[in-house]
């Protein structure tokens, strides 16, 4: 969740606290107001009241006196309680219906013509409610949108006081240290903002420096170990045609022959994945798969057949738009992995279909978590010719083109794909 929405869903919670907090506070300080004003009313009324009942010959029950609903129940004696309570009265509107009705009931005891009776008076409150409900809605309303004005005014201002700040989150995103650019932020008027542009800047400046000067020494390195490689390797070829040599010798002549094709073999990967990070490539063009797949895989039949590793094909045609160059150095280091890390007597499944190339092959159980597999001298292998860069530059390849490369692997079963998208 983005900090602009979390921040906002904040202050709408703490608004609608507190819009609540005072929509109670304000309905029981009406309630109460009126309820005591009301009270001082029926108080007012008692000495009215008595009067009125010393006149009447009778005393009913229930009597209608004043606008008031007035109850007398004789009692044995008089005693100074009295109380004022909320009740309900059923009330005959102008259509002839009852209706239930809010009344303030005073009841107290007093002597009316001498003879001890229990009096209540009942005033109608429907005036209160409607004035209560009325004030609530007026307050309680405006207060609703005052605090939305609040809620939406700083939600605006906090979008435009970060607008820097994604402004710098969408250059950092943007941000390749292999574009040779460091981005520039534009000036902020905001303290924190304008030191963390500064200071972003800073940091992409030093890590583009150190980057090259980290990739011109590989390549220099890769390119000045070229030559002596050839020189060692054209010496190695002198000293097993000229003269005799013990088998001792030959052996270790050949050992330092191996290294060296193996130390060739890793200066020519490493060049070749700078190559690829740098985008130093041939330019790209739409190759057919398919019969480059049959060319590869006609070219180790000799090797399949000797380990005896059943070949299972399925290629429909599929055009890539990529260099001619990399699509063998893909095919190559998956086709090739498949078979090295294949078993005798196994079996090798290529499938190629419009939206992908599955290559699936028997073999040992992992060793490994599947997601190292791809990092840079990784080897599941223990032969000294595996250098551990194979599929490292297969996923660099993969990433350069937006292919998705997956490894999966159940039963003695190993299977790679790369979905073209």
């Amino acid at each position: 969740m983005k900090l602009l929405n979390r921040t906002s869903r904040y202050y709408l919670f703490f608004s609608l606290l507190i819009f609540a907090i005072i929509g109670l506070a304000l309905f029981f300080a009406l309630r109460y107001t009126l309820d005591h004003s009301t009270d001082d009313s029926l108080e007012h009324t008692r000495p009215a009241l008595a009067r009125e009942l010393l006149q009447l010959k009778e005393l009913e029950p229930t009597m209608y006196i004043m606008d008031e609903i007035v109850e007398v129940r004789p009692i044995l004696q008089v005693s100074d309680r009295e109380f004022f309570r909320d009740t309900t009265i059923m009330v005959v509107e102008d259509n002839g219906a009852l209706e239930p009705e809010p009344f303030r009931k005073y009841t107290y005891e007093e002597l009316v013509d001498g003879k001890p009776y229990q009096v209540s008076i009942s005033l109608s409150t429907v005036e209160n409610e409607d004035l209560i409900r009325t004030l609530l809605l007026v307050v309680l309303g405006g207060l609703l949108l005052f605090l939305l004005a609040i809620n939406l005014l700083n939600r605006y201002l906090s979008r435009e006081l970060w607008r820097p700040f994604y402004q710098t989150l969408a250059q950092i995103k943007d941000f390749s240290i292999q574009k040779d650019k460091a981005p520039s932020f534009s000036h902020s008027d905001t303290t924190e903002f304008e030191d963390l542009n500064r200071s972003v800047e800073g940091m992409t400046g030093q890590l583009i420096k150190e980057y090259n000067t980290l990739r011109r020494f590989t390549e220099n390195a890769s390119h000045e170990l070229q030559t002596p490689l050839a020189i060692i390797r054209n010496q190695i070829d002198l000293l097993l045609r000229e003269g005799e040599r013990s088998e001792q010798d030959y052996n270790i002549i050949q050992q330092v022959s191996e290294a060296v094709s193996r130390l060739g073999k890793l200066n020519q990967s490493l060049l070749l994945l700078t190559k690829i990070e740098r985008g130093q490539v041939p330019e790209a063009e739409w190759i057919d798969l398919n019969p480059l797949i049959e060319r590869k895989l006609e070219q180790l039949v000799p090797g399949l057949e000797a380990r005896g590793i059943s070949l299972h094909r399925e290629l429909a045609p599929r055009s890539v738009r990529m260099p001619l160059m990399l699509a063998d150095i893909l095919l190559n280091n998956l086709i090739g992995n498949a078979i090295r890390h294949n078993v005798d007597g196994g079996d090798l499944s290529i499938r190629l279909a419009d939206d992908f190339l599955v290559i699936e092959n028997t073999g040992p159980p992992l060793r490994q978590a599947p997601e190292l597999l791809f990092e840079r001298f990784r080897k599941e292998s223990k032969s000294a010719e595996s250098l551990g860069l194979g599929l490292a530059i297969v996923r660099e390849i993969c990433d350069k083109y937006n292919y998705n490369l997956r490894y999966t692997s159940e039963a003695g079963r190993h299977r790679m794909t790369v979905a073209f998208g």
